[in-house]
């Protein structure tokens, strides 16, 4: 017996559905785990979050900026005067992502401009370590 009267004799015709049951069903297992995966990363993500919170972070306290007139990278005396008034909690060092976060926090316009302005003109001085501190304002 040869060809397709063999394999009908032998259960090749079941064995052939089977297998391609098994593997249409592996393949939809596995994209229905890949379009769920966002939420399981989320949630890794949600506990690193909780983790960090409950680190010891300083209070920060909520500042007005001066009137519309008020512009940050052309007067960055007051800008520096103002934003250090916001990091009084850090210590004399800190870090420059700390500062950023606290920024970002408060809902400072431009952060990262910001913080490269300030060092740029001088206000914000490499205390080694890769922290900074304030120069006298």
């Amino acid at each position: 017996m040869q060809g397709i009267a063999a394999i009908s004799a032998n259960n090749g015709w079941a064995m052939a559905l089977a297998g391609a049951c098994i593997v249409m069903s592996g393949l939809a297992i596995l994209s229905f785990v890949i379009s769920q995966l966002h939420k399981m990363i989320a949630i890794f993500e949600k506990k690193e979050k909780q983790a960090d919170a409950s680190e010891k972070e300083p209070a920060h306290h909520q500042t007005e900026l001066p009137t519309a007139e008020f512009d940050i990278l052309n007067d960055l005396p007051t800008t520096a005067r103002i934003y250090k008034s916001l990091t009084n909690d850090l210590g004399d060092s800190f870090s420059l992502p700390t500062l950023h976060r606290i920024f970002v926090k408060e809902n400072l316009p431009h952060p990262h401009l910001t913080i490269s302005a300030l060092r740029d003109a001088g206000f914000l001085v490499p205390a080694g370590d890769g922290n900074f501190s304030w120069k006298n304002v």
